[in-house]
């Protein structure tokens, strides 16, 4: 960090067109994405959290890998039909995620992070799902081995809490088990 000022002094312009260009390639992307599922946004939101409904949204603006990733899980969910609720919510996050991914990956803004913070997010989902009595043993293999989930620690636990942050690696991810 100490030496963006000095980086700015020599690219200048340079930097400041490419985060432009950036910035505005991630607008269109997700305009473009908006317009071919014919969906709406309700309303930009000003943190990096979002909403689906049917065929309406409510998404960041797209500034970076995390706020971009946001956007295609929020228009993940009304591809993937989220509003008929027949699954577990933590599998339409699940779903949501995995589509967000591999749009990162379509569009070249696919980052670690992103994929660890949605791990934690899935994980938080399925702990809200154990702390209301869901058996851990019904969570789908491809859920428990992208998560890295484990079933009979989790199914032991009386309370269990999954706090969510830009995460560095897997491995970092928190896990809280608040044992019976």
């Amino acid at each position: 960090m100490g030496n963006a000022p000095f980086l700015h002094r020599i690219l200048g312009g340079f930097v400041d067109r490419y985060f432009m260009t950036t910035l505005e390639t991630m607008k269109q992307i997700v305009e473009n994405e908006l317009s071919q599922h014919k969906i709406t946004v309700k309303e930009w939101s000003k943190s990096s959290c979002g909403r689906a409904w049917k065929s309406t949204i409510k998404i960041p603006v797209p500034i970076d890998f995390d706020t971009l990733g946001v956007c295609f899980h929020e228009i993940g969910h009304i591809v993937l039909q989220h509003w008929i609720k027949e699954k577990p919510r933590y599998v339409e996050e699940y779903e949501a995620e995995q589509y967000a991914i591999q749009k990162l990956r379509k569009y070249g803004f696919y980052n670690k992070q992103y994929e660890y913070r949605a791990i934690a997010y899935v994980l938080s989902k399925i702990a809200q799902a154990r702390n209301r009595g869901h058996n851990m043993k019904n969570v789908p293999k491809e859920i428990v081995q992208w998560t890295g989930l484990q079933v009979n620690k989790w199914n032991k636990a009386k309370k269990i809490f999954v706090p969510i942050y830009a995460y560095k690696r897997k491995g970092d991810i928190k896990v809280y088990l608040y044992e019976r």
